[in-house]
Parts: structure tokens; C-alpha cells; sequence
């Protein structure tokens, strides 16, 4: 029977998917995560990618890194230390394990029903993958998912940022992390819901990730604390300005027209009312007319036109 995946595991799995190259090397494995390594190799998570170069001096308690040399006479790789003469140390402490992506991937979505089964897209080599489109909680439609890893680092915040950019969505689109969330951007990514993996997985299966938790987020019922002046959930459904009036959306060209909106109040761009209407599948010449009288009413007193172009004043 297979090793449990239990939470020190997949601890330690989403640690290595933060590592610059995903891999750690099979002594630190065998020395500090014995148990977790077992349960990893035989679920096939991690997977043997190479061999180490150097490795820590095993004489002395030094704890020095030494360049190791291969010898015939002990047919194995190591190296000389004057006090203990030859060390040979082991292929299990000599290899490297980096994780196996398209295993975890699958994991990690067992539980949701996949359009595709034909496993997950790299968009960007060992950064960015599209898993597919799931069918996420009573949806008419499916969420495209996106995983990517290392989201702290701000080169490849950049990167992602700019596939989201060449890849719009008229939908939200949840992009999952390993990245903790105390690690991520401040800033949005427009049309994502970010969310790491860590705080939507189901711990009594592995990595794999638990519906329900996975659909409060997106749908919102998870408590958010809304500091900002303008709040617009990551479905584009809820727009909340000063953290007291809530005006909600259903159209998807009112969803269109608000994100654009939200977008220029954050970055201070305005927008003139053909602009805004060229991004949806609108009829109507004026904003009035594509919101409606009724939703119009609830956004005029915040919204407001500067010669011509229209923005939220608050």
C-alpha cells in the first residue's frame, strides 16, 4: 500500500514548486523528510531528474561543500579527506528530484470535471500551465484554470501578467499558486481570481483540491474585508464603492463595461463612452443605454464625464 500524501507532504511538495528549478536534492530528502519523500516517490510527484556535482563533507561535522570525483577503485562518486581518507557517498544522496508537473496537475483536479482529460498546456516551460476548463459548483459555464508557481518573484509576476494580457477572457479565469498568499502581489491581475493552493486544498487527499472550498472563493462567499474605495469581485458581478454600497451585475456587458471602468479608476485613466461599448456586444450609442435606467441610477452619483471621458470620482 502506498504512503499517505498527509499535509507535511504536500507541505513539502508546494515548498519544492517554489524552489527556482522545483527540485531538491535526495540528501536533504533522506536527511530531514524521510516519510515525506517516500510518500512523494510512490505517488509519483517527485521524480528523478539528475545528479548533484558537490554534496555537504560527511567527515568531521564540517558541513563544507566538496567537489565530487568519481573512483574506479570504489566504484562510486566521493571525495578525499585528510583526516578520514576516501568518502564515497551514495547515488540516493548524490540525486536530485524535481516535481513531476503533469501527475500533481492531475491530482490536484481529480475531484473536478475536466472538458479535457488530455492533461494540462504549458504556456510558459516550468511556469505556467493551462489545466483546462472545469465545472466549477452550479455554473452554466465552465472556469478556465491556470497554475503557475514562484509568484513572488517579481520577473515572473511580469510574465504572467503579460499572458493573462495575450490570452483575455471574457469570463474569470482562476489562476491557482503554490505561492503563499502572504507572498503575492498587491496588485490584480485583471479577469483572475488568484488563489495558492494551499488555502483550497483538501488535506485528506492529498493535493488534490476540495469543490466546495474551491467554489466559495469564486462565488465570493468567502469573507471579504474591503479596504479599498472601489472593490470589484473577481467575477466582475459585485462592485463595492467605499465599502458600503453594493450594486451587482448580471449582463456581462454591464460586467464588461464595470471592469474596464475599475481598471481606469485604479490606473487613472479615463475612457470615452465608444471606447467602452467597442469592448461589448452592445447596441447602444450612450452608457445610459447599455446599463439601463435602473442600474444607471445606482451608477451616476459615481461616475462622471471630463470632456467626454468617463470615469468613477470618488
Amino acid at each position: 500500500m502506498a504512503t499517505p500524501i498527509d499535509r507535511k507532504a504536500v507541505g513539502l511538495l508546494l515548498s519544492v514548486l517554489e524552489s527556482p528549478g522545483g527540485k531538491i536534492s535526495g540528501s536533504l530528502l533522506s536527511d530531514y523528510h524521510p516519510k515525506q519523500e517516500a510518500a512523494l516517490l510512490a505517488a509519483n510527484l517527485l521524480k528523478p531528474c539528475g545528479h548533484l556535482s558537490v554534496a555537504v563533507s560527511l567527515a568531521d561535522h564540517d558541513d563544507e561543500p566538496v567537489l565530487l570525483t568519481w573512483s574506479a577503485e570504489h566504484e562510486g562518486y566521493g571525495y578525499f579527506n585528510p583526516s578520514a581518507g576516501w568518502i564515497t557517498v551514495t547515488n540516493e544522496r548524490l540525486a536530485v528530484f524535481g516535481v513531476n508537473y503533469s501527475v500533481f496537475l492531475a491530482q490536484m483536479m481529480v475531484q473536478f470535471d475536466l472538458a479535457s482529460r488530455g492533461g494540462a498546456t504549458v504556456l510558459i516551460p516550468d511556469i505556467l500551465w493551462e489545466v483546462g476548463d472545469a465545472r466549477i459548483g452550479r455554473r452554466k459555464t465552465r472556469t478556465s484554470i491556470w497554475f503557475a508557481r514562484r509568484l513572488h518573484d517579481p520577473a515572473i509576476w511580469r510574465q504572467i501578467v503579460d499572458a493573462a494580457a495575450r490570452r483575455p477572457i471574457t469570463q474569470i479565469r482562476v489562476l491557482l499558486t503554490s505561492t503563499p498568499s502572504a507572498r503575492l502581489s498587491d496588485q490584480p491581475i485583471p479577469g483572475h481570481l488568484v488563489i495558492p493552493v494551499g488555502d483550497v486544498i483538501d488535506f485528506g487527499a492529498g493535493p488534490a483540491i476540495r469543490p466546495d472550498i474551491l467554489t466559495a472563493r469564486l462565488d465570493g462567499t468567502s469573507p471579504i474585508e474591503v479596504k479599498e474605495r472601489l472593490y470589484l469581485s473577481p467575477d466582475g458581478r459585485k462592485l463595492i464603492i467605499n465599502g458600503n454600497v453594493a450594486i451587482n451585475f448580471k449582463s456581462e456587458i454591464h460586467i464588461t463595461i464595470i471592469r474596464m471602468l475599475v481598471a481606469g479608476f485604479k490606473n487613472g485613466k479615463r475612457y470615452g463612452a465608444t471606447e467602452l461599448l467597442d469592448h461589448t456586444d452592445s447596441k447602444a450609442k450612450t452608457l445610459e443605454q447599455a446599463f439601463g435606467n435602473k442600474k444607471w441610477k445606482e451608477l451616476e452619483t459615481y461616475l462622471t464625464s471630463v470632456n467626454g471621458l468617463w470615469g468613477f470620482d470618488l
